[in-house]
């Protein structure tokens, strides 16, 4: 979040939405919002003020994400003073195995959500044709119990988890 320095820090020098590339930006009633894009990542920025030209100023909440919003923060003022913009640090980088666990996830949640039957999405999710299979036989499926975990696994990304990805302390718990 992007807010107004306090008063007394002059250094910061005044700059607004517009003296950024953000594509896309949106004007909602709580300010503005808009993504300036990197080599690795995107910066999500709100402008709670909306399009004023003010000394930038960082508010960050105190919570337990504070590590990487910091990391985010650190490569965003890189950007913005023109030095060249490091890694998202590998710690807080997804694994191989975590992004592919994640587009399962992502690809399972679209087919539910577009009304695709849970065959018909573990049909594409595991390259099989589950359409033959008796209701005995699709019941204990061990693709239908995986389906089932990954919708679970999507259901609480969805639902905020999706943090849990980019904390530091989080890979390799799972």
């Amino acid at each position: 979040m992007l807010t107004a320095a306090p008063e007394g820090y002059d250094r910061p020098a005044l700059l607004g939405p517009a003296d950024l590339p953000l594509a896309p930006m949106l004007h909602a009633r709580d300010g503005l919002h808009g993504i300036v894009a990197d080599a690795d990542s995107d910066h999500r920025l709100w402008f709670p003020r909306g399009a004023a030209r003010i000394r930038l100023a960082v508010l960050v909440p105190l919570d337990e994400d504070l590590m990487l919003r910091l990391n985010g923060i650190r490569r965003f003022h890189r950007l913005l003073t023109g030095r060249p913009v490091r890694p998202i640090p590998s710690l807080q980088a997804l694994s191989a195995s975590e992004r592919q666990r994640a587009v399962l996830m992502l690809r399972a949640w679209d087919g539910a959500a577009s009304g695709a039957s849970r065959r018909d999405i573990a049909g594409v999710l595991f390259r099989s044709d589950f359409s033959g299979l008796s209701a005995a036989e699709w019941k204990s499926a061990s693709e239908r119990r995986q389906l089932a975990r990954i919708l679970a696994e999507a259901r609480a990304m969805v639902g905020g988890e999706y943090l849990t990805l980019l904390r530091e302390h989080s890979h390799g718990r799972r």
